[in-house]
């Protein structure tokens, strides 16, 4: 074990999260290097960057009330000036273009269907069995929908999500143990096509998905704090920002990674 890994052992989990399940069951070698070494890229995702504008341009507009196009544009004027990392075609003018389309195709048919906004960007944290650490989350929307009271993810993809994205969606099913009052959980996506549009997936979760997402979250806490760390191989790895390092390529991974405190 390595000494920074060392010092950082008593931190192995600090709390639990969907994200943090989920980055652990896609590689428990990735979650080691994402949150115990602290490894991060030197140019980050420009399709991540844009979600995270869209998400916060959503806020903007549920809690200030305000021109969720007018905060993107503002917003994504000073990404121009940042060391993003673009894939594929995509360009910052061309995600700027689809972005602002987006904003206005939700504000012009989605909005007018929510009522009451009874949270935008909501923490929640939960006590779960057998977890000493808390699990905490965000949840993006709990509102009204045509009349009945959803919560929501939003989402920007680059095509259709399927029903089994959706179905079995742990995030779905973490946020409905966080608001079991709620009547439907919906992934509310922004496909980034050349036409832009927006589609809802509406889900409810039962007993039983409910209980085999608590034994998952068992699980992967258990293994965490045993630093059952080890790489899971698989065409995955190829978009692995951290693929450098699993290759031994110190070169590489000094050029395309950094470490945060």
């Amino acid at each position: 074990m390595s000494t920074e890994t060392a010092t950082t052992a008593k931190n192995l989990l600090p709390h639990l999260s969907f994200t943090r399940i989920d980055r652990y069951l896609d590689c428990p070698e990735q979650y080691r290097l994402y949150y115990l070494e602290g490894f991060r890229p030197t140019e980050p995702s420009a399709n991540l960057i844009f979600g995270q504008t869209i998400h916060q341009a959503l806020a903007y507009l549920f809690t200030m009330n305000g021109d969720p196009g007018a905060f993107f544009v503002k917003a994504w004027e000073e990404i121009e000036r940042m060391p993003v990392r673009y894939s594929g075609r995509a360009t910052w003018s061309g995600l700027g273009f689809t972005g602002q389309a987006l904003l206005k195709k939700f504000v012009d048919e989605e909005f007018p269907r929510l009522g009451t906004v009874l949270g935008s960007e909501r923490s929640f944290e939960l006590a779960i069995p057998n977890v000493d650490v808390p699990f905490i989350g965000v949840i993006d929307l709990v509102a009204l929908r045509d009349g009945r009271l959803i919560l929501a993810d939003f989402k920007t993809s680059s095509s259709s999500y399927a029903e089994h994205d959706v179905a079995l969606s742990d995030q779905l099913t973490a946020y409905s143990l966080a608001v079991p009052e709620a009547e439907e959980a919906a992934l509310c996506v922004f496909v980034k096509t050349k036409e832009p549009r927006i589609e809802w997936h509406l889900s409810k979760r039962n007993g039983p998905q409910l209980t085999e997402f608590l034994r998952k979250a068992e699980y992967v806490a258990r293994e965490i704090k045993a630093q059952h760390f080890y790489k899971r191989p698989g065409t995955w790895c190829s978009w692995c920002d951290f693929l450098p390092i699993c290759l031994g390529d110190t070169k590489r991974a000094k050029e395309a990674l950094i470490r945060i405190s």
